[in-house]
């Protein structure tokens, strides 16, 4: 089965995957091409039949999920925006660069200050372009990456080219991490937009800090209501329609109702609040949402026979992992490939191992042995007592400096035994047992 998955530089991987693959196989092909192991910050978008936006579920059959004829249609992108200091690779990096620029680009992240604008253009265009040049050809630029963000006046070029001249020598990747450090601080950064069909709520925003409810058919498309996630009981879906509870200052529970243009959309809006929260204020991903399914007609059918069957079964959620869980996998990885790289010698000698464990030694292997053996057993002879033959050096006798004898026989000699020199101080030595060892 193929797969068209589109990139954030609108670059198209063709991805051949088995008919009965779930999502999470094709996310996994994808995020190997581009050399990602943070994979539990993306997931797969596709159109849903009214134009929603909606995130595949990639615990689930694909098949299940996406209707219509193949290549199916999906896009690669940051399902959760986490702080740019969390992000350990710079291919995960580059890809959260992209979508914050086409976010910029299509309004969806939206700049309120000018001061902030010529900050984060001056440095795409460090990033896209390199170092400034004082030419009209530089003001190009400048408009062309401002294009549907601002207007394009002479005094934000003028700021744009100022704070593009103060970053001389900054590199590629330094900057794109600076645009998402300025990205990060603004107020619909990682957010997540859902319209909705209610009075005086036509979008709801869900982000890492909690829900955003708009009316946009305002004339300023006002902000009513921030509802943080500890004020969330429990939000639930029913057809098209997606209800949350929350508390208020009193302590008594609230009803918001929101009303979707599918059934689909109502899902996505419950999946996200859920996903949301647990995925950036929860400790580790509770069993109540990593183990909720949902099932079709004939699941339900099923399950009245054998309680504990799988068939028509789709998982509710596809978060797996938290933020910080996601962290510190990526971090025990990146660990062991750096310390698989500093550490070939183990790996060559596991293959050679098993490469040559059923084969029987040559001549030239024993002969090899055989020298090795009588070279380590010259060596173990020449740590024992020049005096006595029985104990282990251990003795420094000074002024001439030499090590021929153990302890005892020190106390018993007036001159060196090897250079016949007078022994004024006998200094007891401590040398590696390793070398020491006899062998069997």
């Amino acid at each position: 089965m193929l797969c068209y998955v589109s990139l954030p530089n609108n670059v198209i991987l063709e991805v051949e995957v088995d008919p009965k693959a779930n999502g999470q196989e094709c996310l996994e092909k994808v995020c190997h091409e581009q050399g990602i192991i943070e994979l539990g910050y993306f997931g797969l978008q596709y159109k849903g039949n009214k134009g929603e936006n909606l995130w595949l579920n990639v615990r689930n059959r694909i098949t299940r999920e996406v209707s219509g004829p193949t290549p199916y249609k999906f896009q690669l992108r940051v399902k959760f925006f986490v702080q740019p200091h969390l992000i350990l690779q710079e291919s995960t990096r580059h890809l959260f660069y992209l979508q914050v620029k086409q976010e910029l680009k299509s309004n969806k992240l939206q700049i309120n200050e000018n001061a902030k604008l010529a900050k984060i253009i001056a440095l795409m265009s460090q990033a896209e372009y390199g170092e400034q040049v004082n030419n009209c050809h530089q003001f190009h630029l400048y408009k062309s990456l401002l294009d549907r963000i601002a207007d394009c006046d002479d005094e934000i070029l003028g700021r744009i080219a100022i704070e593009h001249s103060k970053l001389h020598g900054i590199t590629k990747c330094t900057a794109e991490y600076r645009v998402l450090q300025e990205s990060s601080e603004l107020q619909n950064y990682g957010m997540e937009y859902h319209e909705a069909k209610t009075t005086n709520c036509d979008l709801i925003g869900v982000g890492p800090d909690g829900i955003f409810i708009y009316n946009t058919s305002s004339t300023d498309s006002s902000l009513q209501e921030t509802i943080q996630y500890a004020l969330v009981q429990k939000a639930v879906h029913n057809g098209r329609r997606c209800s949350l509870y929350t508390y208020t200052d009193n302590g008594e529970i609230i009803e918001r109702e929101f009303r979707m243009i599918s059934h689909k959309a109502a899902n996505a809006l419950y999946r996200c609040i859920t996903e949301m929260h647990s995925f950036f204020r929860c400790d580790t991903v509770n069993n109540a949402v990593s183990t909720q399914v949902s099932r079709d007609l004939k699941g339900i059918l099923a399950s009245l026979f054998h309680e504990n069957t799988t068939l028509g079964q789709d998982y509710v959620f596809d978060v797996k992992q938290t933020c910080r869980e996601v962290y510190d996998n990526t971090k025990r990885t990146l660990l062991k490939q750096e310390t698989d790289a500093h550490n070939p010698t183990d790996e060559l000698m596991e293959e050679d191992g098993e490469q040559h464990s059923d084969k029987e030694p040559s001549d030239t292997q024993v002969n090899e042995c055989e020298l090795l053996k009588q070279k380590l057993e010259r060596i173990q002879d020449s740590f024992m007592c020049r005096v006595c033959m029985d104990a282990e050096i251990s003795t420094v006798l000074i002024p001439c400096g030499h090590i021929v004898c153990c302890n005892g026989c020190a106390l018993q000699l007036t001159e060196c035994p090897l250079c016949r020199t007078g022994i004024q101080i006998a200094q007891k030595a401590f040398l590696p047992s390793s070398v020491l060892t006899k062998t069997s």
